[in-house]
């Protein structure tokens, strides 16, 4: 048994997605709603006995490893690992990871995190900073606590001695940004003098960090980044890590919504304020990549950038990068304060409010644009306007929802709608043709394109009473995948042992036989599972209907792809040479229609 098979025996498929979502037993199954698509009818489907997963309304499902792929948003290795730790089993340095070197890392940076944090809470030099996050920012203990918020001090080394006394290379914190080299070519601590927001991973492990200036600086004539991020490393990917996602993911399952915004202090003022389902783009543009893992947790997003011009611009991109996705995409409008942070700060009530109360995206973007552009007046506020939104309207598959905008800005702006109509047909709208966000390489769920053959074959497993029939009618050579003639010689062979010689045929004893690489495995433990879901309450007159209709499909099958050949082979035959045998496949031809 290799370490893959040892973790999946280790880990119940019921137990584990029992932690994720609330099952319902159901025949010899556990039901569901999905968590991969929006539905009312749970349609999520948990098999104990074969221990994996389907989904009959997005038609994914696979076993552990590729459910904690697909929600938590991991490659093959990261889930691997995940499920071994869950498991108990010490997975040795393979091809997968170079799983040392991640967990020194992990380690190492735990221990700064610890210390940033130590500073803050319990050192004097923290004292300023602790001070300005409390009674400033108004942020309880308890927050500060719960997001691990921390300070790096003054000293230019500081937690460069501390790690390498605790036997960290400065190779190494350099390649996890935790030091760096001034303009003068010495090396020092990168975070010093800033509040230290740690990054975690929807495991909840810190991989990086972003540091916050507070203090006014000492020489005006050099002002300082006010935001510093831990750079790309084998831990942290600023395109695929999501700020909040951690503590938010709950939340935002619950609630059927995820509210993006800028900045840390908007994560952590409204996670205090009660509004939990609210993450941010770890101090990045948004991207495509994080764009895919929210949806897996909701396919409703709702935005709620700052509103002078840079939030404007943040929300066009936004919607440019969710338009071609099954995704419900609305803003939430502030006014009176800059960011969500702020309004808080004045009233914590209306950001509740208006967090519940999102509106469509295109409206926000639309009125935005009308405020920043004079509410149309002038014909410059209209060129302006029109080159802004005039490609969004285009790209909108919707025809009613085109009409509804083409009426409205006819209406607003005073311009009749046939030339807004005549100016939306010359757009070329950039990415029409790119419909899918690119999905992850290497992720194991299943999109399980159905085979006849092998579902017919595999009913016969579990109803061998039509085993005879079938045989009577069909024949290996009627067969045309591979898998499905093995599956037919391994049941002719179950079949002429008799009665007495005949092990018990089963899903254990049909694996066995069919010696089956991981993604094969994974594709028949689906089959089965679809066939077991059907059999669930059926009678035996309408499985013997069924299997029976299958049979004839598959000779169906069979038939038109013996006229095809034919059909080919007397196209080029040599019609004077070939008499006989032109008459010999037109008989054969007539027999099959």
């Amino acid at each position: 048994m290799d370490q893959v098979d040892e973790v999946k025996k280790r880990v119940d498929v019921v137990d584990l997605i029992s932690s994720y979502l609330t099952l319902k037993k159901a025949g010899r199954n556990y039901r569901a709603c999905c968590p991969f698509h929006k539905e009312k009818t749970a349609s999520f489907m948990v098999s104990g006995e074969k221990q994996i997963w389907y989904c009959f309304g997005c038609n994914q499902g696979g076993d552990v490893i590729s459910f904690i792929e697909k929600i938590e948003g991991l490659d093959f290795p990261a889930a691997l690992n995940l499920l071994a730790d869950r498991a108990g089993v010490v997975l040795e340095k393979t091809r997968f990871e170079n799983k040392g070197v991640k967990d020194r890392n992990f380690q190492m940076v735990e221990m700064a995190q610890n210390f940033f944090s130590y500073i803050l809470n319990e050192h004097n030099a923290g004292l300023e900073a602790k001070q300005y996050l409390t009674e400033k920012r108004k942020l309880s203990l308890i927050t500060l606590k719960e997001f691990s918020l921390g300070y790096a001090p003054t000293g230019p080394l500081l937690l460069n001695d501390f790690l390498v006394k605790k036997g960290y290379k400065q190779e190494e914190l350099m390649k996890m940004g935790l030091i760096t080299k001034n303009s003068y070519g010495k090396v020092t601590d990168k975070f010093r003098e800033r509040i230290i927001f740690p990054i975690r991973n929807t495991q909840g492990k810190t991989v990086g960090f972003g540091g916050r200036i507070f203090k006014a600086p000492k020489d005006e004539r050099f002002t300082p980044p006010k935001y510093l991020n831990s750079p790309q490393s084998d831990l942290y990917d600023k395109s695929s890590i999501v700020y909040g996602l951690y503590e938010a993911k709950d939340t935002i399952r619950e609630s059927d919504l995820v509210i993006i915004v800028e900045g840390y202090m908007d994560v952590i003022s409204s996670h205090q304020a009660g509004v939990k389902n609210v993450v941010a783009s770890s101090g990045t543009a948004l991207t495509s990549e994080q764009v895919r893992i929210l949806s897996r947790y909701t396919k409703n997003i709702a935005f709620a950038f700052d509103t002078d011009e840079a939030g404007l611009l943040a929300t066009k991109r936004a919607f440019e990068l969710t338009k071609f996705e099954d995704i419900n995409i609305k803003a939430i409008v502030i006014e009176g304060a800059k960011d969500p942070d702020e309004l808080i700060q004045k009233d914590k009530n209306e950001w509740i409010k208006i967090s519940k109360s999102p509106v469509p995206i295109l409206d926000f973007y639309y009125n935005s644009l009308l405020k920043q552009n004079n509410g149309a007046k002038s014909t410059e506020d209209k060129k302006n306007i029109s080159k802004e939104f005039l490609p969004i309207i285009r790209s909108i598959a919707n025809d009613v929802e085109k009409a509804h905008w083409i009426k409205k800005i006819s209406s607003d702006m005073n311009v009749n709608e046939k030339f807004i109509i005549d100016a939306l047909d010359k757009i070329k709208v950039a990415g029409e043709t790119q419909r899918k966000v690119e999905t992850k390489q290497g992720d194991s769920s299943v999109k399980l394109k159905i085979s006849k053959e092998l579902l017919l074959l595999i009913f016969l497993t579990l109803y061998p009473k039509k085993i005879s029939d079938f045989f009577n009618k069909v024949k290996a050579e009627d067969l045309e995948e591979e898998n499905s003639k093995k599956l037919y010689n391994i049941l002719n062979e179950w079949q002429n042992k008799g009665a007495k010689l005949r092990e018990e045929i089963d899903f254990q004893y049909i694996k066995n036989k069919m010696k089956l690489s991981r993604e094969e495995q994974v594709d028949f433990d689906l089959l089965f599972f679809l066939a077991l879901s059907f059999f669930d309450g059926v009678d035996e007159k309408d499985i013997t209907l069924d299997i029976d209709l299958l049979i004839r499909d598959v000779l169906k099958n069979k038939k038109e792809k013996r006229q095809r050949e034919i059909e080919l082979e007397l196209a080029q035959i040599d019609k004077v040479k070939d008499k006989e045998k032109i008459k010999k496949l037109l008989r054969e031809l007539q027999s099959l229609i």
